[in-house]
This record gives structure tokens, C-alpha cells and sequence, in this order.
């Protein structure tokens, strides 16, 4: 009887343990709001001028910007803004926010990542660089409102990843996309702007 009381309470126990670990955060700052410009160009990177504002964090990020691209990418971090080749070959920028064999969900405009709330600057909705409450005010007599107030709320359930793909999410959820790139498609990262 006295086995089967602890077995029990050990139960309990570790299952409120995992609950306990599951509900932290997954707290990353190692990537910089801040684009950097690029004086020097090792000879294997390139430039692109970028023209769309899927980037844009209130400051017309990347858009209309000639970036500067290395194509020699080899250690991926979550943070980084990649430029990468579409299905129908057009090639678009985004940032890294679940690496292979991950699971993503999004949950009221906010990412998970292996059912814990990603807890950057990149981690949840913006348009423009604002939050939902900034934005909402903002526009409180605009009529898109409506569909602004669904990309704060929008919900995905959980996708994981395999072994060779990644989940990009674009600055501006308005404007942008949120999309599954297998690691053969991406080109490169994308380092700041060129000087």
C-alpha cells in the first residue's frame, strides 16, 4: 500500500513539474533589433535590393535597402532574417522563429515553440512596430480594423517540423507571411545593409 501512495505522489509530482517547465519561457535576446550596416563585403557575398515592407518594424526596415547577403550560412539561429526562394522561384525575406524538428504554435497573435511562449521582440504580432494595444489605438477609426484585430488574434495549431525545414514569420504579420522553408531554399543570411 505504502508503494502505491508513493507512486501516486511521485506522479503528481513530476506531472506538475513538466507543467511548471513547460510554462517558462523560451526567453532569446541573443538577435539585435538594430540592422547593421556592412562596410566590407567578404568575396562570396552579395547584394539584393529589397522591395517589399513584409519587414518593416516602424522604420521602413529592409524595404527599398540594398542588403547584404551571405550565402555561406551555415550555423542557423533562431532571429535570423534570411532571404530565401519561393515555390514560384521569387525570393523574399523573412526571420527564422522554429528550427527542424521544432513544433510552432501561435496562440492570439503569440508564437510557442515546443509549448513555450517565445519571448523576443520577434515573438508575437507587430504591425509597423507597434503591439496590438499601440496599433488599436492608433487606428481606432480606421476602417481595416477589423482585419488588423485578426492578425493580432490569429491561431495556429501545432505543425512540427522536420529535419530539414524551418518556420519564417515576416516583422509585420500584416504584411507579411508565415511560411515552412526546407533548408534548400534558403539562400542566405542576410547580414544589414550595404554601406
Amino acid at each position: 500500500m505504502k508503494k502505491i501512495v508513493f507512486v501516486i505522489t511521485l506522479s503528481f509530482f513530476l506531472v506538475g513539474c513538466s507543467e511548471i517547465s513547460s510554462s517558462e519561457p523560451l526567453t532569446y535576446n541573443e538577435t539585435s533589433r538594430e540592422v547593421t550596416t556592412i562596410e566590407h563585403l567578404d568575396s562570396k557575398m552579395f547584394t539584393h535590393h529589397y522591395m517589399y515592407d513584409n519587414m518593416d518594424r516602424g522604420n521602413h526596415d529592409y524595404f527599398n535597402k540594398t542588403l547584404v547577403v551571405d550565402p555561406n550560412y551555415k550555423e542557423v539561429s533562431r532571429g535570423d532574417v534570411v532571404l530565401f526562394e519561393k515555390d514560384n522561384g521569387e525570393r523574399s525575406l523573412s526571420r527564422i522563429v522554429a528550427l527542424p524538428e521544432e513544433t510552432i504554435a501561435i496562440q492570439k497573435g503569440q508564437i510557442y515553440i515546443n509549448n513555450k511562449k517565445l519571448d523576443t521582440f520577434y515573438g508575437f504580432a507587430h504591425r509597423a512596430g507597434l503591439d496590438k494595444k499601440a496599433y488599436v489605438e492608433l487606428m481606432e477609426n480606421e476602417t481595416n480594423q477589423k482585419s488588423v484585430k485578426e492578425v493580432f488574434n490569429y491561431s495556429m495549431k501545432n505543425l512540427t517540423l522536420s529535419n530539414e525545414e524551418y518556420y519564417l514569420v515576416s516583422d509585420d504579420w500584416f504584411r507579411g507571411e508565415m511560411l515552412v522553408v526546407r533548408k534548400d531554399k534558403i539562400i542566405g543570411q542576410v547580414m544589414g545593409y550595404k554601406k
